[in-house]
Formats: C-alpha cells, sequence, structure tokens
C-alpha cells in the first residue's frame, strides 16, 4: 500500500460499509477499508501511515457549481459586498481610483447588494460619476446578473447614445430615455471590452492559485463555468490553459467544465474540435453546455410568472426565445452534451422544462441527466415534474442568508414557503447536488452544510422556514455523491468505496455529534486527491 489514513472516524457515504477507522490507498485508489487492526497490517516498507487523531474524515468535497477564473479575477477589485450604503461603496471605490488612474486601467467593484443597504436604492452611472468623471468604473452585483458603469465607462463601450425603447441590450434609463449605467444579464459581454485578456500562462496560474484555495475548503473537484470570462467566446483559451496543466500533471483538483455558450453556433464550433461531451483530459474534463435562460432576484431579472409583488410591473426577463432555447437545447442533446441551465424564476423554470421534455421525447437518449441551476422558486406542480423528467437540481444552500430577507417580499409567502425547499426534493428521490456559485458566494462547504440544516442565517437571528431543512448526512451526501453523480462519476468518486479515487478531506470536529449551528465552525485539516496529500493545515 502507498498509504494507510488510520485512527480515524471516517464516515463513507457508501450504504454497504458506513463508517470505518482506516483506508488503505494505492495508485490513487482505495483499496481496503476497516479497522485499524485489519489494515495496517498491510502497510508496506514504503507504505505512509497517517494518523488522523480521531478526526472525521469524508469523501472528498465537490462544488457543482462556480466560476473559478472570476474569482481569482474578483480578488484584484473592490470588494463591496460589505457596504451597507451607497456612500460605502463610493468610499471604497474613491480610495482605489487613483491606482486605476495611474495604471490607465479600469476600476472595478464587486459583489454590491443594496438589499443591505441602510436605504436600499439602485446605483446608476451618475452615482458613479461622484466617485470619477475621468476614470471608466463599472461595479458588479452580488449575483452578478447585473452591472452599473459610469458615465466615462458608458462612453468608452459606446452605448451613451442608446434610446430606451430603441436598444437591443438590455439597460437601464432614467425618465429622460437617456442610459442610467445599468447593463443586465448578456448585456454585459460588452465589459469584455474593459478587459486586458491575460496571456496563457497567466491564466494557468490564475487556475492554480484558485485550486489551493479550494484545497483548503476540502473541495476536491469542481464544476466550474469559465469559458466566457474574456469575451462572448474564450472556449479555445481557457480549455487550452486546463489542458496543458492536466497533461503536465500540474492540475491539483478534478475539473468539470461547464461549457457556456450564447448560440447554436458558437457550440458547433465547439462540438466540431476534440472537445466531445465526456472527453477526459487528465484532471480536466468536458461536461454540460451551460445555459442562462434568466437573472437572479435582487436584481429583478429572474423571470416570474405572476411578476415582483415588491415591484408592479416588473416580471424579470427571459434570455432565450423558447424556440431558440429549443435550438441550442436539440444541439447539445442530440451531440450526448449533458445540459445544465440557469433558472431562477418559476416562468423561466417552465420554459426550460418545456425545452428539455421535448428534446429528449424527439431525440430518445439513455440518462442525459440535464439539470437546473439554483432552482429556487417552484411550486409544488413544478416539483412534481421537475421529479418526472428526471433532472439534476444544483443548488446553493449558502444563498438563504442574503434570499430569506427579499423572497417573501417579492414572490409572497406561499410560493416562498415551497421554494428553496431541499426537503421535498431528496423525499421526492430528485438528485441535488451542493455549490456554492463562487465568486457570487464563498466556496466554503462545511458553512453551506450548515445552512442546509438549520435553514438559519450565519448570526442565528433568523431562521427561515426551517421544515425544508434537511438531515447532515443529506447535506453532506449533496457534496460529495450527488456531486459525482451530476458529471457521470458516481462509480469512481464521491464516496469513500473500494475501487474508487481516494479524494478525502479531514475535519477537525465530527460534524454529526455538535450542535448544527456550530457546523459552520469546522476547518478543514486535510485535503487528498487521488491519494496524494494537496493540503494540510
Amino acid at each position: 500500500m502507498d498509504t494507510i489514513f488510520y485512527n480515524g472516524m471516517i464516515r463513507t457515504q457508501d450504504n454497504a460499509y458506513p463508517a470505518c477507522s482506516a483506508v488503505a490507498v494505492k495508485g490513487g485508489v482505495i483499496m481496503r477499508l476497516g479497522c485499524d487492526e485489519e489494515i495496517l497490517p498491510l502497510a508496506g516498507k514504503n507504505t505512509k501511515t497517517v494518523d488522523l487523531a480521531g478526526k472525521l474524515m469524508l469523501p472528498g468535497f465537490i462544488d457543482t457549481h462556480l466560476h473559478m477564473l472570476n474569482y481569482i479575477e474578483f480578488l484584484e477589485q473592490v470588494n463591496l459586498s460589505e457596504a451597507r450604503s451607497l456612500r460605502q461603496v463610493q468610499e471604497l471605490c474613491a480610495a482605489k481610483v487613483g491606482q486605476a488612474a495611474e495604471k490607465g486601467k479600469w476600476l472595478g467593484g464587486v459583489s454590491f447588494n443594496q438589499d443591505h443597504w441602510e436605504v436600499p436604492q439602485m446605483p446608476t452611472r451618475k452615482d458613479l460619476d461622484a466617485i470619477s468623471q475621468d476614470v471608466p468604473i463599472v461595479i458588479r452585483r452580488a449575483c452578478f446578473n447585473m452591472s452599473v458603469v459610469n458615465t466615462k465607462g458608458m462612453e468608452m463601450l459606446g452605448i451613451m447614445g442608446e434610446r430606451e425603447g430603441l436598444t437591443q441590450m438590455l439597460l437601464g434609463f432614467y425618465d429622460d430615455g437617456t442610459p442610467n449605467g445599468i447593463i443586465r444579464q448578456h448585456s454585459q459581454d460588452i465589459l469584455a471590452k474593459a478587459v486586458t485578456i491575460p496571456a496563457l500562462e497567466d491564466i494557468k496560474e490564475m487556475i492554480l492559485k484558485a485550486c489551493a484555495h479550494m484545497a483548503k475548503q476540502g473541495i476536491t473537484s469542481v464544476h466550474s463555468e469559465d469559458y466566457i470570462n474574456y469575451a462572448v467566446d474564450s472556449s479555445e483559451l481557457i480549455a487550452r490553459a486546463y489542458k496543458e496543466l492536466a497533461a503536465e500533471g500540474k492540475l491539483p483538483l478534478r475539473v468539470y467544465q461547464q461549457c457556456a455558450f450564447r448560440t447554436k453556433e458558437q457550440l458547433e464550433a465547439f462540438l466540431a474540435t476534440e472537445n466531445k461531451p465526456g472527453a477526459e483530459f487528465g484532471r480536466y474534463k468536458i461536461g454540460p453546455l451551460k445555459v442562462f435562460e434568466d437573472g437572479a432576484l435582487g436584481a429583478r431579472t429572474a423571470c416570474l410568472k405572476d411578476g415582483y409583488l415588491n415591484d408592479p410591473g416588473k416580471k424579470g426577463i427571459l434570455i432565450h426565445p423558447k424556440e431558440e432555447l429549443y435550438e441550442l437545447f436539440a444541439t447539445a442533446h442530440k451531440n450526448g452534451m449533458q445540459i445544465a441551465t440557469h433558472c431562477i424564476g418559476d416562468e423561466a423554470l417552465d420554459v426550460t422544462m418545456d425545452a428539455y421534455e421535448r428534446v429528449m421525447n424527439e431525440y430518445p437518449r439513455v440518462d442525459p441527466r440535464h439539470g437546473i441551476i439554483h432552482c429556487q422558486l417552484m411550486t409544488c406542480g413544478q416539483q412534481e415534474r421537475f421529479r418526472q423528467l428526471n433532472i439534476i437540481g444544483y443548488v446553493q444552500p449558502v444563498f438563504i442568508e442574503s434570499d430569506m430577507n427579499i423572497v417573501d417580499d417579492c414572490v409572497g409567502s406561499d410560493l416562498a414557503k415551497q421554494s428553496y425547499n431541499w426537503r421535498a426534493y431528496i423525499d421526492m428521490g430528485v438528485h441535488i447536488s451542493g455549490s456554492s456559485d463562487c465568486p457570487v458566494e464563498a466556496f466554503d462547504i462545511l458553512p453551506n452544510i450548515c445552512y442546509c440544516v438549520t435553514r438559519s442565517k450565519k448570526d442565528g437571528s433568523k431562521t427561515w422556514y426551517p421544515e425544508n431543512g434537511i438531515t447532515i448526512d443529506e447535506a453532506v451526501r449533496m457534496f460529495t455523491l450527488e456531486g459525482a453523480y451530476a458529471s457521470f462519476e458516481e462509480a469512481v468518486k464521491g464516496s469513500i468505496t473500494v475501487g474508487k479515487y481516494a479524494d478525502l478531506v479531514v475535519v477537525d470536529r465530527d460534524i454529526y455529534q455538535i450542535e448544527p449551528g456550530e457546523i459552520q465552525d469546522a476547518q478543514v485539516l486535510m485535503t487528498v486527491v487521488n491519494g496524494e496529500i494537496i493540503y494540510k493545515r
């Protein structure tokens, strides 16, 4: 054996062998499970033995929806997540505007959330003009479905001449019909003009930096959406960076790419290359087509059947018309490609399920595993249809920290109380995997598990429909075995099972035995990928 981990509380997520104290690994694969007395005698003269000191070992965590490159990019921008007023946003940005001016670059701010401000108000370009009229500025809302640009930036983007009722872009306008600096949804693609595309080697360094940060949180696999970072389609550049790292043996985590494309033509061009659905390049694997069908609640762009109760007249945005969505889905489905679609509103969900059902009926295929990313607002009838279509749900439990403050106001308590309903999904047998949508939220898995169970704010000040919560073991499963299922890999990872990859995480306390609210305080001590320790605290 290469390595033996012993003297641990090992919870396997394998119903055939739910717990043990020791694991033997050889060639990156789990070879034996058992008690210390059974496994330690298997050690040879070159076997490394690791004393777990009674700590909890779980299967390595899997985050099934995040944006790895965005995470690194945004570390270098002004973090606005703690701002509690427009003035604080202006002060934080003003402190950095001089540096941007010296470098001749845009000033970028990320993660503002006006719903957390003392006076909830959406900023406009004139508010950013108060920071600078000479330096282009863009700030992005926490959901990343909306940005605000100052006048200088709007001029540089060439969109100050757009007018309400005439433009094809998703812009906000003042009462006089001129742009107010707000840019929504896919119209934000124009902001690629504000970004200098990194060189290939820089992108590789960004990937490695993100992986190192994620390893500290016990993450061994990620589903990352990276192809539309620097242009509408930067898939060739990004894929090359990942493939080279994998070929060089430097990619520390397993990465399943959620391939975002806006059009059928872009997808067809991609599929005409070596990037076939499910193609593996070492630890880098081609995953599903990623599609955006609506926006977010806080930006009022999630598409709702009955509109926003707290913003009359607004119903949100459907990004793809029904037939266009069908054509995109059909292209992926006929080519054997999985599909994962961003849906938050109940209207967007219906349109997406209609398209899924149509392509599956017209082009029958075994086990397509199409899914809905976020799937937040959902009636009981939609939940049943979700089950019938055997759709995967990619959920972000951490979202309730902020969303519990706005959902009831947006849609009413009748719909709110049956939404974000992980209890119902599991009871119905629906596959749901856990994720963070980082950098929208942090990719810290243990706090995410805590939200699953408690349905409470981090400080415990509010609990939101606790009947929709799930057990600790169910929450762990969401971030392990269900994550593996979402990438067709449940046979090789997601549980501590003989014959699977030795992807493991060690935690400083037994989260099954402490108060649920304390799970968020647990710390990762060790992360193991393919039997190799890639992080140790």
